[in-house]
């Protein structure tokens, strides 16, 4: 099994899944903000296995496609999905509102998940409702933000806008491109500064914190 990593796109997932259980883990420990900073390298490595998928599909061996499809299947559902929705309830801190929102975003996410597993991209490239890697972005941009809002407002917030999300998610209405060629390392590029912005704010509140 180990086999199928020697994959160039099959081995950047496996990192990809190094960097989100870096970000659970500092999530879960009361760390959030560098828990999305660090869930916001598996995004974009999740955008580079697939770039280097298509470069090197003329390399690849039988099965390895295969086998690949399900490996980013399950970090897009950890990154997209479980992640935002264990931040949701970690912030909103028990609440129903915190409960209903992160339900609704795993059922809509395997539901998304799994027609894109089936359907796949439109003709021209696109995305049939909004797929579930622009969850973890919005969950960062959100927390650049909290500064600017209170406790109370930050989780209501939260919860509600991600309420929204996984109506979408779900909505037969709406197309998105996807993300391939030039898009790949301006979102990369956009993912490193975001997350290096949440860095920041983490150690400038914790010398806030520890300062006379």
């Amino acid at each position: 099994m180990l086999g199928y990593l020697h994959d160039y796109a099959n081995a950047i997932t496996a990192v990809a899944y190094l960097f989100a259980v870096i970000g659970l883990f500092l999530a879960f420990n009361g760390k959030i903000e560098l828990g999305v900073a660090a869930m916001l390298w598996t995004w974009f490595l999740d955008h580079w296995d697939g770039h280097v998928a298509r470069k090197t599909s003329h390399l690849r061996r039988p099965g390895v496609a295969e086998f690949g499809k399900s490996f980013d299947g399950f970090a897009d559902f950890i990154h997209g999905i479980l992640f935002p929705a264990a931040i949701i309830m970690l912030v909103g801190r028990g609440s129903a509102l915190s409960f209903f929102a992160s339900l609704l975003l795993v059922l809509s996410g395997a539901i998304r998940l799994s027609y894109f597993e089936n359907v796949g991209l439109t003709a021209d490239a696109r995305f049939i409702g909004i797929p579930v890697s622009y969850d973890t972005p919005l969950l960062a941009v959100m927390l650049l933000l909290r500064p600017l809002m209170s406790g109370g407002t930050f989780e209501t917030a939260l919860a509600l806008l991600f309420s929204v999300l996984a109506v979408l998610h779900v909505s037969d209405f709406v197309k998105v491109p996807a993300i391939r060629g030039l898009g790949v390392p301006i979102a990369t590029a956009a993912a490193i500064t975001v997350s290096l912005a949440l860095m920041a704010i983490t150690f400038m509140e914790a010398n806030r914190l520890g300062g006379p």
